[in-house]
């Protein structure tokens, strides 16, 4: 009863100062104001905001799920060295932070293989999904724009979105001519944390109806400084070590970062035909307790994509898209090479969109991945699998009256995992099958002109994965001897979210609930024995369930044309437990907070303040440690300087400003790595 208490107030601070902070926007509100508001300000109407992840080209304001967008400032201020890092404040996702190069999205509570993450569309084919100590073969820095939909997103990008998508877009194949001859980016940067040295590049040229891109980026990071220890005070008390406790900096976390990509395309009156070429290195420190462990890989990614409109015939529009991986990557203890991690990837999908039938709109399409992944090495501990799935899918949006709209789809999946067995063991071979079958459907009701509310409902499947499958060894990144199950069945769930949303005037923004059931949900469980010292691990299937909310509100005091000053207030919250047993699931992120307020005006530029409140997590699973509460506070500025049709840019951003001891409850390293100290970045940006 006191735990309830606990995060019922929890709940009750975070109500009360979301209606301290909505209460002064409600009154100071007139339909004066509100009207010229919407006059001076259409960038910032949620239904002009276009998601370009949905092939219907709903907006903020029509989706019928939660969606966030990160771009232009807001992404150049926030970019990272590892894609979660970079998304981490963002409402609803966290980042697994296991190291300042290897952090990926965690979306309400769930990561891994229940997150899918894209790169226009396709899947990066890297084995982020495998491990929380492998990096997201993604540049930060030279994305345009980043989409999140939050909650089961299974239905048009694979089983593997039953969490949630991660969407990056960037400019490498080019799908319209430009009108200057040349156009680019060029961007330097440094941080005193972890003493960052970075660089980035991009161009854009025309050659009559052709497009050419070349972009690339370097930076070089050095381990990290902290306030204190490294190591918790009960791990220094009951697991001392035998060289001096790190103290002052994270050893093995610095990360050295290369990518160079060639794109071109064909630009004609109804489309395009283009291509694209990456290679994408990384070298990089983990920080898991133990000395001189680092990761060296490499990515070669080639990209087709081509598309027409307006064709005339019932598919009115198409988009086909190809992605074709070579990813290796080795583990060192030292000097000495460890494990290496091999994977192959092709994936390929196409989206039509059929013409108008009265008020039915709608896309169908089919998709088709396969990836065989090798690892060799003493800790090696999945065996090569082959993992193959043909899909089809559609979706359909009927327009039942001015002010409401309904969504339904489905999507057919066919799936295959095939091992090889460990060669020099007892363990056979083996092959799984799964024909899973997902169904969505929403509303959107447009109350009045400036609210509406979207409700969507989920019922989707998931396949096993290889590693859940067909694991059998020693993984040091989860501190766990790993037993998989091939019987595990597909995993099912059903997911409600509903949101509320305001479009436009003096205030803005969205609210809303969530609730996922799962069915035959994969747990890695411990089974109270050990093996090579580890704890053993063994995955196996429960019910579980995950509750939570998020917001997102921003309250204009001052419009202009020429002067703004807006403030925003974003809690997010997730309870996640198992229905089975009764036990709260392992990593789960506390109740947070995030406060904020931006001024800018032509003279001075744009300035933000904000605080980040995140409470503590002591609702854990067995032997996982509980986290203590943190107060973060972060500054932003930016000004720009235009010269002519260029532009100069000077940015700077204060991260963690009171130095502030935080360790992060999604993370398996939280124990002995805990999150950056005060830092300083500045940087300047130019733009022709």
């Amino acid at each position: 009863m006191s735990l309830l208490r606990h995060k019922t107030h929890q709940l009750a601070l975070a109500l009360l100062l979301g209606i301290r902070f909505f209460i002064p926007a409600a009154f100071a509100q007139t339909p004066e104001t509100d009207q010229a508001f919407e006059q001076d300000k259409e960038e910032y109407r949620l239904d002009r905001i276009v998601i370009e992840s949905s092939p219907l080209k709903e907006t903020l304001f029509s989706s019928s799920q939660p969606v966030s967008i990160l771009s232009g400032d807001d992404l150049d201020l926030k970019a990272r060295n590892s894609l979660g890092d970079t998304l981490a404040l963002e409402p609803g996702v966290n980042s697994s932070s296991f190291a300042p190069g290897a952090g990926r999205p965690v979306i309400r509570g769930l990561s891994g293989d229940r997150v899918r993450i894209l790169e226009n569309g396709i899947g990066t084919l890297d084995v982020s999904n495998v491990s929380p100590d492998h990096a997201v073969t993604v540049e930060s820095a030279l994305v345009d724009r980043i989409e999140i939909i939050r909650g089961p997103a299974a239905l048009l990008y694979g089983t593997s979105a039953v969490g949630g998508l991660v969407n990056v877009f960037d400019n490498r194949i080019p799908e319209q001519l430009q009108a200057s001859p040349l156009s680019g980016t060029a961007e330097i940067r440094g941080e005193s944390v972890d003493e960052e040295r970075s660089g980035l590049f991009s161009l854009n040229a025309p050659a009559g109806p052709l497009m050419f891109h070349i972009d690339g980026a370097k930076s070089r990071s050095d381990d990290y400084h902290i306030p204190g220890y490294a190591r918790t005070p009960e791990l220094r008390e009951t697991e001392p070590l035998d060289y001096p406790e790190p103290q002052g900096k994270v050893p093995w976390s610095f990360v050295d970062n290369d990518s160079i990509t060639l794109g071109s395309s064909y630009i004609f009156e109804k489309g395009f035909l283009g291509a694209s070429v990456n290679d994408y290195n990384t070298n990089y420190g983990v920080p898991n307790g133990e000395e001189d462990i680092s990761v060296d890989a490499q990515r070669r990614r080639v990209d087709v994509r081509a598309g027409v409109r307006d064709t005339g015939m019932f598919v009115d529009s198409a988009v086909f898209r190809t992605g074709l991986v070579d990813y290796d990557h080795t583990e060192f203890e030292g000097v000495e090479a460890g494990t290496q991690f091999k994977q192959n990837g092709l994936e390929a999908r196409l989206d039509m969109n059929h013409r108008k039938v009265g008020d039915l709109t709608g896309v169908f399409g089919l998709q088709f991945v396969d990836s065989h992944f090798q690892a060799e090495g003493e800790e090696a501990f999945q065996p090569p699998t082959t993992s193959t799935t043909y899909s089809l899918f559609d979706l359909e949006e009927y327009k039942i009256s001015p002010s409401l709209t309904a969504q339904l789809g489905g999507r057919l999946d066919w799936a295959s995992v095939e091992s090889d067995g460990f060669s020099g063991t007892g363990l056979d071979s083996g092959s799984n099958f799964f024909n899973t079958f997902s169904q969505s459907a929403g509303l959107v009701w447009d109350a009045t002109k400036d609210y509406s509310v979207a409700l969507s409902l989920a019922n989707t499947q998931r396949a096993p994965t290889g590693q859940e499958l067909y694991a059998d060894g020693p993984h040091v990144a989860t501190g766990a001897y790993e037993i998989g199950d091939p019987n595990l069945d597909p995993e099912r769930s059903l997911g409600t979210d509903i949101t509320l949303r305001k479009n436009t005037g003096q205030f803005r923004g969205s609210v809303g609930g969530f609730y996922n059931h799962f069915w035959n949900y994969i747990n890695l469980n411990p089974t109270g024995e050990e093996e090579d010292d580890l704890a053993v691990y063994a995955f196996e299937q429960i019910e579980a369930d995950f509750v939570g909310f998020e917001a997102q509100a921003q309250y204009f005091a001052i419009d202009s044309s020429k002067e703004e000053w807006s403030f925003d207030f974003q809690p997010d919250y997730v309870w996640a437990r198992s229905s089975t047993t009764g036990d709260y699931l392992p990593r789960i992120p506390p109740l947070r907070m995030l406060m904020g307020s931006d001024y800018s005006n032509d003279v001075l530029g744009r300035v933000r303040l904000e605080v980040q409140q995140v409470f503590a997590q002591d609702m854990v699973a067995e032997n996982e440690t509980t986290t203590a509460g943190y107060t973060m506070l972060n500054a932003y500025y930016s000004r720009e300087f235009p010269v002519g049709s260029q532009t100069w840019e000077f940015f700077v951003r204060g991260t963690n400003l009171l130095s502030e001891k935080a360790r992060n409850a999604v993370s398996f390293t939280k124990d002995v790595a805990p999150l950056p100290g005060a830092s300083a970045m500045a940087g300047i940006r130019y733009r022709f």
